[in-house]
């Protein structure tokens, strides 16, 4: 038996999404060795998104079997009105499986990827949608250059531009700096960081729009169009974390086509596992002093109007919460007589 009508049919709207979804790969499954610093490098990420996000967006956290303090502590930066949508699973996935979890359900036009360690720059998005609006048929747009072709000289999408007079092929050599960050985001030894400091990077140009990028992508993070992002998924997966199934997503993009590209700067920092006296510099310019994740006021207040606000921090006190649920019940049952 049903006694009144919920709620939900008076006509409350559905959530429209963002045209920007930013979904993020947790998993911290013990606050120990390894994994000691996580969870502060993912509120200093979350932070870092929130600051230099240049227009409204989604944030989905995608966890992937965490221990019970780190899945609190992602329902209290929920709770706080940074996550938009939490995802909580009781088994590792594995990175493909998350990805292939995101990819088919996110609802925006624009799906950002990150790993839970990615530091976010001023203008990573402007720079990433100038390069996805300046050429053709791109699948992937990652807002650091990257050093690693996955697809190791096999790729073939981007050869359609040869044949186009608007496009030309070339090399770049980044900065020292920059190398030296992506060489420090890996743990790269001195052999094989002297390789990258060594290395130029392959480029294309659209001379029309005097737009260039680097071509490939990193996993760590990039955009991908929703359409595309359908297209790819579902992708093999067997193990938690394997090189083979990752580049299966770079295989898949490029025999539809699609592009991967980079910026020529880094936009992103890839952060790691350790916290050290170079990253918190880099933290507090960014996050405007913030060494303990996200606490600024302004990130949550923009989101909601006085009312809500008020009444949601009531809402946290134990007797607020209870005196306002038993209103809620008295004008139920006062609504519907206790129709039996």
């Amino acid at each position: 038996m049903r006694t009144g009508q919920n709620p939900s049919k008076s006509g409350i709207p559905a959530y429209k999404p963002q045209q920007l979804g930013i979904a993020l790969l947790v998993y911290i499954p013990f606050k120990e060795g390894y994994f000691k610093n996580s969870l502060d490098i993912l509120k200093f990420q979350i932070e870092s998104i929130y600051k230099n996000t240049a227009q409204k967006f989604d944030l989905l956290v995608f966890d992937n079997g965490s221990c019970p303090e780190v899945v609190h502590a992602l329902g209290e930066l929920r709770e706080d009105g940074y996550i938009e949508w939490l995802v909580l699973s009781k088994n590792n996935l594995g990175k493909v499986g998350a990805w292939n979890w995101i990819f088919a359900s996110m609802p925006n036009e624009l799906i950002c990827y990150a790993d839970s360690d990615v530091l976010f720059r001023d203008g990573w998005l402007e720079n990433s949608l100038a390069i996805l609006n300046a050429f053709p048929n791109v699948g992937m747009v990652s807002a650091q250059p990257t050093f690693h072709d996955v697809l190791e000289g096999k790729g073939r999408a981007h050869l359609a531009l040869q044949e186009d007079n608007n496009f030309e092929f070339g090399s770049y050599h980044p900065d020292r700096k920059i190398v030296e960050e992506y060489c420090n985001g890996i743990g790269a030894d001195d052999k094989l960081s002297s390789i990258f400091f060594d290395m130029d990077l392959p480029c294309v140009s659209n001379k029309s729009n005097n737009s260039n990028a680097v071509i490939g992508a990193t996993h760590m993070q990039f955009i991908i169009p929703q359409r595309v992002a359908r297209d790819v998924v579902p992708l093999p997966v067997r193990k938690g974390l394997h090189r083979a199934e990752t580049t299966s997503l770079d295989r898949r993009i490029d025999e539809l086509g699609y592009l991967h590209l980079s910026t020529k700067s880094s936009y992103v920092m890839h952060m790691g596992n350790v916290i050290n006296e170079k990253l918190l510099s880099e933290v507090n310019s960014i996050n405007g002093g913030m060494d303990n994740g996200p606490k600024s006021a302004e990130v949550v207040l923009s989101k909601k109007s006085t009312l809500f606000r008020t009444i949601s921090k009531l809402m946290k006190i134990p007797s607020f919460q209870r005196f306002f649920l038993r209103v809620y019940d008295f004008l139920y049952r006062a609504l519907y007589a206790e129709i039996q």
